[in-house]
C-alpha cells in the first residue's frame, strides 16, 4: 500500500483536462519511479492525489515528468513508445493526412510486430498502439475528382476483363482527439512538447496553476483555449492553451481502450448518445491502480441513462461522483470539450 500523498492543486476531477492531465501524470510518474502508483481525488471539484511509496514533491514530479519531454519533437513526439507518433503518412490517393489512420494490413502487421517484442521484453509500444490506432473502425479512402464514377468504372473493367482493386480501408484514430483543419494528433504532440521545452516552467505549472500561452490551440481538449476576445487583454479573439497539461493529457490516451462497430469509432468513457459525443468519466476518494482506474471508466454504470437511479451501486463500487464533458461542433468538424458538469450525484 502507498504510504506517501501528493496533491496536484491544478488538476480538477471536474475538468476534463484535468481529469486527462492527471491521468497522464500517472502514466508516465509510475514508469519514472518504478513501482506501483495509484491516484485518487479530494472530492468532486477538487484536485488530484497521488499516492506513491516514497516521498515526492511537486518539484521533484514535474522534474521525472519532465523527463520524457522528446529532445526532438518533430522527430520523436512520444519517447515512452518510440516509433509510433513519428510513423509516415500513406501517401496512396485520396490517403488521410494523419499518419495513425493507415491502411488497416498495415496496422495489423505492425500491432503483431510490437505485441512480440511486448511479449520478449516487455516492450509497451503495442499498448500504445493500440490506444492511438482503431483497428475496430475503417473508412475508404476518399475519391479523387477525376476518379471515375461506378457505371464508368465497371465498363472499363468489364472491356479490360482485369478485376478491379477495392478500396483500401484506413483505421480511425482515437475519438478522444477531434482534429479540425490540418491537425494531427503527432502535430499536436510536437506542439504540446516544443513549448513545454522552450519554457521548462509549463510542466511545473500543469500541476501547480496552469500558464496560458497566446496562439497555441491546447489540441480541442479545453474549452478555455479558444480565447474569445472577452478573454485576452486586447479585445481580440486568440487561441490560448495549457502546454503542460495538454502534454501530460495526451499520454493519458494510453488509459482508454478503444472500441468500435466498423464505422464509427469509439474508446472507454466515450458517449454518443446525445446530439454531440462526449467523454463520461467517474470521481473516486480510494487510491486506484491504472488498472482498477480503466475497470472504472469502462463499467457500465458510470455511463447508465439515469446514474441517480444506481447510487447506492455506483457508492460500492467506491464512485462518489459522474462527470461529462461534450464536444464543440465547429463548422467543419468536432472542436474543443464544452466545460465538465456534474452528472451525479
Amino acid at each position: 500500500m502507498n504510504r506517501h500523498q501528493l496533491e496536484l492543486p491544478a488538476l480538477h476531477s471536474d475538468d476534463p483536462l484535468g481529469f486527462l492531465a492527471a491521468l497522464g501524470v500517472l502514466e508516465l510518474s509510475e514508469t519514472a519511479l518504478g513501482q506501483a502508483v495509484r491516484l485518487s481525488w479530494r472530492g468532486l471539484a477538487a484536485p488530484a492525489v497521488l499516492h506513491t511509496d516514497q516521498s515526492v514533491t511537486l518539484t521533484q514530479l514535474a522534474e521525472l515528468l519532465a523527463g520524457f519531454l522528446p529532445g526532438e519533437p518533430a522527430k520523436e513526439p512520444l519517447p515512452a513508445a518510440p516509433g509510433i507518433l513519428g510513423l509516415p503518412r500513406d501517401t496512396s490517393p485520396g490517403a488521410p493526412n494523419d499518419a495513425l489512420r493507415m491502411p488497416i494490413e498495415q496496422a495489423h502487421r505492425l500491432l503483431r510486430d510490437f505485441a512480440t517484442t511486448e511479449r520478449l521484453e516487455n516492450d509497451p509500444r503495442a499498448r500504445w498502439f493500440a490506444a492511438l490506432v482503431n483497428q475496430l473502425c475503417v473508412t475508404p479512402a476518399k475519391k479523387s475528382k477525376d476518379e471515375p464514377q461506378e457505371e464508368q468504372r465497371g465498363a472499363t473493367a468489364a472491356a479490360s476483363a482485369v478485376t478491379p482493386q477495392g478500396p483500401v480501408w484506413y483505421t480511425e484514430s482515437t475519438p478522444l482527439f477531434a482534429a479540425s483543419g490540418q491537425m494531427t494528433l503527432a502535430n499536436n504532440w510536437v506542439k504540446a512538447a516544443e513549448q513545454c521545452r522552450r519554457q521548462g516552467a509549463h510542466i511545473s505549472a500543469a500541476l501547480k496553476g496552469w500558464i496560458r500561452v497566446p496562439d497555441y490551440t491546447g489540441a480541442n481538449l479545453d474549452h478555455r483555449s479558444t480565447g474569445d476576445a472577452s478573454m485576452t487583454g486586447d479585445g481580440k479573439p486568440s487561441q490560448q492553451g495549457v502546454p503542460g497539461a495538454t502534454w501530460l493529457a495526451l499520454h493519458a490516451f494510453a488509459t482508454f481502450r478503444l472500441t468500435g462497430d466498423t464505422t464509427r469509432s469509439a474508446t472507454t468513457a466515450w458517449d454518443t448518445s446525445g446530439d454531440l459525443p462526449a467523454l463520461i468519466w467517474p470521481v473516486w476518494t480510494s487510491a486506484l491502480s491504472r488498472t482498477s482506474i480503466r475497470a472504472l471508466l469502462e463499467h457500465p454504470l458510470v455511463r447508465a441513462e439515469n446514474p441517480a437511479r444506481f447510487g447506492e451501486s455506483l457508492t460500492n463500487l467506491g464512485v462518489i461522483g459522474i462527470c461529462s464533458a461534450s464536444r464543440t461542433k465547429l463548422s467543419n468538424s468536432y472542436g474543443p470539450f464544452e466545460p465538465g458538469q456534474v452528472l451525479w450525484p
